[in-house]
């Protein structure tokens, strides 16, 4: 019996993160990571599934907010120093060797969903909400509706430039030169 076909989409998010959020908290007894790093995982994990489960919500009762708008949060938005988490591509991976990988998938599969994609394309918020978990599971920005950077060459304008031909020289023997400079040779009289 296919158990994910009969979920819900939200029910199948939740479920993705919240294993997510349980195999890195496995992580204390392991011993394999700090717990203050851990707490800061598990707490932008829980975050961030509070807050697309909240924009669904939002989506499928038709009250999403204006294309573009963004929402201020409330608390100050400051952390202490040393608190922040890495930004790097696929960070987590490494943390979570044997779990992160299963839950990426599922993760894949969730955005991957129709009623997911129109969220997407219609509440910006969500791209920006979910992009930190795409990000330290190595989900390209291409599964958000996020087209990735296009690096765009520039050609440097070329001056032209007149060049003189140098003189043509003949190369002398060492010392040559500085003993004819020496005896005078060259000089007008």
């Amino acid at each position: 019996m296919n158990v994910a076909g009969s979920l819900s989409l939200s029910e199948r998010f939740a479920l993705t993160l919240e294993g997510l959020w349980r195999a890195v908290a496995a992580r204390i007894a392991g011993g394999g990571l700090a717990a203050a790093v851990i707490v800061l995982i598990c707490g932008r994990i829980r975050r961030v599934e509070d807050r697309v489960q909240l924009l669904l919500v939002r989506f499928r009762a038709g009250r999403v907010l204006v294309r573009g708008a963004r929402v201020r949060r409330s608390g100050g938005g400051r952390r202490a120093v040393g608190t922040r988490l890495p930004t790097g591509f696929g960070w987590l991976l490494p943390l979570v060797p044997t779990h992160a990988a299963g839950f990426a998938s599922q993760l894949r599969g969730v955005l991957e969903d129709p009623e997911m994609q129109a969220l997407l394309a219609a509440v910006p918020q969500a791209r920006r909400v979910l992009a930190p978990v795409c990000r330290m599971l190595a989900l390209e920005p291409g599964l958000l509706g996020v087209s990735p950077p296009v690096v765009v060459e520039r050609v440097a304008a070329v001056k032209r430039v007149r060049v003189r031909p140098e003189p043509f020289r003949i190369p002398l023997p060492r010392g040559v030169l500085s003993a004819a400079r020496r005896e005078g040779f060259g000089k007008i009289r």
